[in-house]
């Protein structure tokens, strides 16, 4: 394993004297499942620019092929620049013939530029893009707004048929932040000045933020986040002005999304979202830490957990990895569904192996993407899918990784013999985690979290945090420790480099 795992006790592979088994992870039964059909399909493989018999009937050869391989929900998603050629005409027929749909909301139309030109995401590099600054708020509301059109039509029209909508700011569909070039985004002008009045709502003085950062800003106009780009640093990011950018960045995407979703649920509709793959030193570029704010939040109703099977290296991951990933999410008291994406790895065996792992994570709800010319809707897909865990459990393990510290690291780092050491951590654990089949695994992000459920555990692993963010965190750490005392746990530490230990950032 890649960083140092110190054993306070070492774990015990029974439950201790006086301590049953109260809480279970997996799931036994698959409950939904579900194939994306994306906007670009419909026009690439469908030909349904304008809705024509041909491709009609060919979209409904596969809507019985997936009713034959027990997919019981398609999810289709639609582009804004596409749905709303002008800001005057919205193309409702269109939107009539599909239903339970990803709302697109990265790709803008050309009349939102020419509206608001400065509206354009920018990265750390300069470089302008043709998705919307999510910060800048003038943009997003009509983005908003023709959410909350879409939303209340698909209500009014298909009462009972349409389930859900997910807003989207992300060239993945995924809740993160899109990337191009290793560079972060967004660097916005309307960005920055977000930043400085959320620096400011905290800190009168710009006195007191030169000496918290070690800078010598002498106006509040001067002040910038720090430019980063992925890569550009071996090891870990020390600075508390790099801390400072990582916290508003993720906090205000997380309320971006959450807004979304609020106007999703006010329409009538429950909101969902797509996470990504994290615990990697690709996690800051991306804004991973948004999954414990949007997954917390009460305007999501349901979360996906997602994964192409790809490591860091590009090589086939190991599916055990998504018994921590897709764990992460059970916290949250949410139904929790696991999105295999085949775009890297179609493979009949990799697929049972990786919905058997969610399963086993517990998430008893299973989808496909990117699967077009890829996989055949068969039986062997519904094997797959219809998967079943192996055994019974016999003890539960709660895992502690403080998905914040995963921020640590800007990007791959290349000049080391290790690209990715907190992949290599975290799927190491998974590996020595699941020698036992009857084992369980709890997964927290949080530390409250973990607190609170700690008298569930048989024994626990806790990742040390690098990085804690105030003393209310502080407060928290000192709790989980202090529970952690009573039950067999092993202590491991992330692998930052010349021994580093525990920082913790003072309130701003």
């Amino acid at each position: 394993m890649s960083g140092s795992g110190n054993a306070a006790d070492e774990p015990s592979s029974s439950p201790p004297a006086g301590r049953t088994l109260t809480k279970i992870i997996r799931k036994t039964e698959v409950q939904n499942t579900f194939a994306t059909i994306f906007h670009a399909e419909f026009m690439d493989h469908y030909k349904l620019g304008e809705w024509n018999e041909e491709g009609a009937m060919k979209l409904l050869k596969t809507l019985k092929d997936m009713e034959a391989a027990k997919i019981k929900t398609v999810m289709y998603s639609v582009s804004w620049d596409w749905f709303a050629p002008n800001e005057q005409t919205l193309r409702w027929a269109y939107m009539n013939d599909i239903v339970n749909i990803i709302i697109d909301m990265l790709r803008s139309p050309g009349w939102l530029f020419r509206k608001h030109p400065d509206s354009r995401a920018v990265d750390s590099g300069g470089r302008s893009y043709s998705h919307m600054s999510w910060f800048h708020t003038a943009a997003n509301r009509l983005a908003i707004d023709m959410l909350r059109q879409l939303g209340e039509h698909m209500v009014k029209g298909f009462p009972g048929c349409v389930v859900a909508i997910q807003p989207v700011y992300n060239n993945e569909y995924e809740a993160k932040f899109t990337q191009e070039y290793d560079s972060f985004q967004d660097y916005n002008a309307h960005a920055q000045a977000a930043f400085r009045n959320w620096l400011r709502s905290r800190r009168q003085s710009l006195v007191e933020i030169n000496r918290r950062w070690g800078t010598g800003f002498r106006t509040w106009a001067e002040l910038k986040p720090p430019p980063m780009m992925a890569g550009m640093l071996t090891g870990i990011e020390e600075h508390t002005r790099y801390w400072d950018w990582m916290r508003f960045r993720v906090e205000f995407g997380a309320s971006v999304f959450n807004r979304a979703c609020a106007v999703v649920q006010n329409a009538g509709l429950k909101c969902y979202h797509h996470f990504p793959e994290f615990f990697s030193v690709l996690d800051a570029m991306y804004g991973a830490s948004m999954f414990h704010r949007i997954a917390a939040s009460k305007h999501t109703d349901f979360l996906i957990m997602d994964s192409n099977f790809m490591t860091p290296y590009r090589t086939v991951m190991n599916p055990v990895k998504l018994r921590i990933y897709v764990a992460a999410a059970h916290a949250y008291n949410k139904p929790v569904y696991f999105e295999a994406a085949v775009e890297r790895f179609a493979n009949f065996d990799l697929l049972k192996a990786g919905y058997k792992n969610a399963m086993m994570a517990g998430a008893p709800n299973m989808g496909l993407t990117n699967w077009l010319n890829r996989i055949e809707l068969n039986a062997s897909l519904t094997q797959a899918m219809y998967t079943h865990p192996p055994c019974k459990v016999d003890e539960l393990v709660g895992v502690f990784i403080h998905l914040d510290s995963c921020s640590a690291w800007t990007g791959l780092q290349q000049s080391s013999e290790v690209k990715d050491p907190l992949h290599n951590l975290v799927e190491d654990l998974a590996e020595k985690l699941t020698v036992n089949c009857t084992t369980d695994i709890a997964v927290y992000v949080e530390l409250d979290r973990f607190t609170s459920d700690i008298e569930h555990f048989t024994r626990a692993v806790f990742v040390e945090p690098l990085f804690l963010y105030g003393s209310n965190e502080l407060l928290s750490y000192a709790a989980a420790k202090m529970a952690l005392k009573q039950l067999p746990h092993q202590v491991l530490h992330l692998p930052a480099h010349q021994g580093f230990s525990l920082k913790v950032i003072e309130d701003l």
